[in-house]
């Protein structure tokens, strides 16, 4: 392309003196911005987060079932179910045990397992199993929550009850209930790997090709149910697909939690608010343009840390979680169905 001519020049200069202004105000107004849209996004959250949750939920799940789970795959034993550990793997295994139990079709690349490459492990791998709903021309709604978390540390065990122990038992459990209660859709259950990684276990569904984008409705994910803050419970997703909203709104209704409709909002309109959009294994589908939401608490001061123990699992709020968590499922089966 050559030279702009002087004509050329004359009638974009005013055009280019705008943008370098607007850059110019811009760099020393950002910090003042982001403060201000920050401070607009915490009033907001305020102004939506439930003033109490609905007096009963629904008790189809067994919280006895959920905190053996829970306290087993959080267990010193499993040395914080680090990928391609003993612990890990045990923790694998005892998955693959409860899908065989339940029924669940074996859906992985080697049975129920889908493994792929985990950079300095050697055996990291997806448990995927699958339910065939009352449709199954119907696209697939997977349910997603990580059983990995950081391992050991020196000589300090993270033993990652909250994150993730309490998704990996509410998946397993309403595993359960959906095997004694058949859905719609059919679902495909996905304990996934290497989460804490950098979502590692989940983006390999797709770019393994294992999972087609096209075969999928929609993505449900679980990632710290256990631990009660402030009666709160996050649902993120209804940013970039606002027709959810409703569909919480009406889940609510049954929840003894706050659902708190949250932490997706891209900066420009949240400030320095956390964006939880690629935060957990929903953040693979949102990737690929599966639409999701994601259940979980807010970070607590024993996230990430040795204290996060299935002793500190707040066990009548954790049954609530992951009643909630049904509702939802429940609700998108039949909506989605009725499309």
């Amino acid at each position: 392309m050559g030279l702009m001519t002087k004509q050329q020049v004359k009638r974009f200069w005013p055009l280019g003196l705008l943008i370098l202004i607007l850059i110019l105000a811009w760099w020393p107004g950002k910090p003042i911005y982001l403060h201000v849209a920050t401070q607009m996004e915490a009033e907001r959250i305020v102004s939506i987060t439930p003033a109490q949750g609905a007096e009963q939920t629904p008790e189809r799940l067994s919280i006895d079932r959920m905190m053996t789970d829970l306290h087993w795959l959080a267990h010193a034993d499993r040395a914080g179910r680090f990928p391609g550990t003993e612990g890990g793997l045990a923790a694998r295994h005892y998955i693959v045990d409860r899908y065989t139990e339940l029924g669940l079709i074996p859906a992985g690349s080697d049975g129920y397992l889908h493994a792929f490459d985990h950079p300095g492990v050697e055996d990291a791998a997806n448990v995927l199993g699958t339910l065939i709903g009352s449709n199954p021309e119907l696209p697939k709604i997977v349910i997603t929550a990580h059983y990995d978390h950081l391992g050991v540390r020196g000589d300090r065990i993270f033993y990652g009850s909250d994150d993730n122990a309490s998704g990996t038992a509410a998946l397993l459990e309403i595993a359960r209930y959906f095997s004694e209660n058949q859905p719609t859709h059919t679902l495909l259950f996905a304990a996934v790997d290497s989460e804490e990684h950098g979502l590692l276990g989940a983006r390999a569904l797709f770019r393994t090709g294992h999972l087609n984008p096209d075969d999928i409705a929609f993505n449900v994910n679980m990632d710290m149910l256990s631990r009660d803050t402030d009666g709160l419970l996050f649902a993120v997703g209804t940013y970039h697909h606002p027709w959810l909203r409703g569909l919480v709104q009406r889940v609510q209704r049954e929840s003894g939690a706050r659902i708190v409709m949250a932490h997706d909002r891209p900066w420009w309109r949240a400030g320095r608010t956390d964006d939880w959009t690629l935060s957990s294994d929903h953040g693979a589908f949102h990737e690929v343009g599966i639409p999701f939401i994601y259940f979980g608490v807010a970070d607590h001061p024993d996230y990430h840390s040795p204290r996060d123990t299935s002793d500190r699992a707040d066990v009548d709020f954790f049954r609530i979680t992951a009643e909630t968590s049904l509702s939802f499922i429940k609700l998108i089966d039949q909506v989605l169905a009725e499309k």
